[in-house]
C-alpha cells in the first residue's frame, strides 16, 4: 500500500513539447521531499525525481551555480511571487477569457502596453506575451 503524502506546493514549469512539475510534499510522518516530475505532452511517460528535503538547499545552490553561468544578467532578476504581486497584483494568474475581451477592447482603444498593464494588475512583459499569443502586435511604451 502506498502511503499518502500531502502537496505543500506545486510549480508548473512549460518546457517546449514537455511540462516540468516540481512539489513539495509531506509523508504522514511529517518528513518532507522535493519531487520533480516530467511529463512529455499527449503521451503517459514520466520520469520523477524525489530529493529528500535536507538536500533541496545543495539541489538550489547547484542550480543556482549554474544558472549564473549560462544566464548572469537573468539571475540578477530574480524574485518571490509575492515580491511582484507588491508592483503587479495579478502576476502570474491565469488569464480568463473575459480578461481577454477587456485586453482586445483596450488594445483596440489605443491603449499602450504599460496602460493595459497597470489596468490588468500585471507586468508589462506579461501584456506583450498575452497580446502575441492573442494575435495582436503590442505597441511600444
Amino acid at each position: 500500500m502506498t502511503p499518502e503524502y500531502t502537496e505543500i506546493i506545486s510549480v508548473r514549469v512549460k518546457a517546449g513539447s514537455r511540462t516540468l512539475y516540481v512539489d513539495l510534499k509531506e509523508t504522514p510522518d511529517g518528513s518532507r521531499f522535493l519531487s520533480i516530475s516530467e511529463v512529455k505532452h499527449g503521451a503517459d511517460v514520466r520520469s520523477r525525481i524525489l530529493i529528500d528535503e535536507q538536500y533541496v538547499p545543495d539541489l538550489f545552490w547547484a542550480l543556482g551555480a549554474v544558472l549564473d553561468f549560462i544566464a548572469p544578467k537573468r539571475a540578477a532578476k530574480l524574485y518571490t511571487l509575492e515580491e511582484k504581486r507588491r508592483t503587479h497584483p495579478r502576476a502570474y494568474e491565469a488569464w480568463t477569457e473575459e480578461e481577454d475581451q477587456r485586453l482586445k477592447a483596450g488594445f483596440a482603444q489605443g491603449l499602450n502596453v504599460d496602460q493595459l498593464a497597470q489596468r490588468h494588475g500585471r507586468a508589462p512583459s506579461a501584456i506583450k506575451h498575452r497580446l502575441e499569443r492573442l494575435g495582436l502586435s503590442p505597441k511600444r511604451s
